[in-house]
């Protein structure tokens, strides 16, 4: 994945012909641009922060009552399992009151030159021009922002496509994006790891030289 991430990313910084980029065929028709074509998809999951609950809770315990040694037994055993669902109840509640991500969906992703879609099967189209921040946030993690039609969104997409998608965006959008000048958006020792294997890519923008630009010719090197 990374390594053809690398490649795509090389082409687009260097002006380079995608046109002959092997496309991925989707069920729905991409809308993107005009000679929009997608070329990756994997699978993703979609996650919100946010809380589970408010921190409220309510735990109802049956009264006991009694009389005599057995009776005042059991009510003394109530009222202490009463205490311990309760403080349960509390710690829970609690719990679910702290914001964390919370996957919201999952399905397929499609990447694309001018953006990506997350199909659920419902369509979810993004244009890169509606993401207005992205970084990598772990390997294959995605974190963005963006504009939806619901208002602004702050959403976690773990993908093995998710530095594609990043680079793609910073490419497009913010080129002086820091993980992508300083090509941060590779996971740590991954080149190291490549390079051990024979498999290092021969661009990484960031990191190695830009492969010639369209206008230069290749022929006079």
């Amino acid at each position: 994945m990374l390594r053809y991430t690398c490649y795509l990313a090389a082409m687009m910084a260097g002006g380079h012909d995608l046109s002959q980029t092997p496309e991925v065929l989707a069920p729905f028709p991409a809308v993107n641009a005009d000679d929009e074509r997608l070329w990756a998809v994997g699978q993703f999951v979609l996650s919100d922060f946010r809380a589970l609950g408010n921190g409220s809770w309510q735990v109802s315990t049956p009264m006991v009552f009694g009389t005599g040694a057995v009776g005042l037994g059991l009510v003394a055993g109530s009222l202490i399992g009463g205490a311990v669902a309760k403080s349960r109840a509390r710690t829970a509640a609690q719990a679910a009151a702290v914001p964390r991500w919370v996957p919201i969906d999952q399905g397929s992703v499609f990447a694309s030159r001018y953006g990506f879609y997350m199909y659920t099967p419902q369509v979810l189209r993004w244009h890169w021009s509606a993401i207005t921040a992205a970084s990598i946030a772990a390997p294959a993690t995605l974190h963005f922002a963006g504009e939806s039609v619901d208002g602004p969104i702050s959403r976690l997409l773990q993908s093995d496509y998710a530095e594609l998608l990043f680079v793609t965006w910073a490419l497009e959008q913010h080129p002086q994006h820091p993980q992508l000048v300083t090509g941060g958006w590779l996971p740590q020792g991954w080149l190291q790891h490549a390079d051990f294997h024979g498999r290092q890519p021969d661009v990484v923008p960031g990191l190695l030289p830009a492969l010639p630009s369209a206008e230069t010719s290749v022929a006079a090197d």
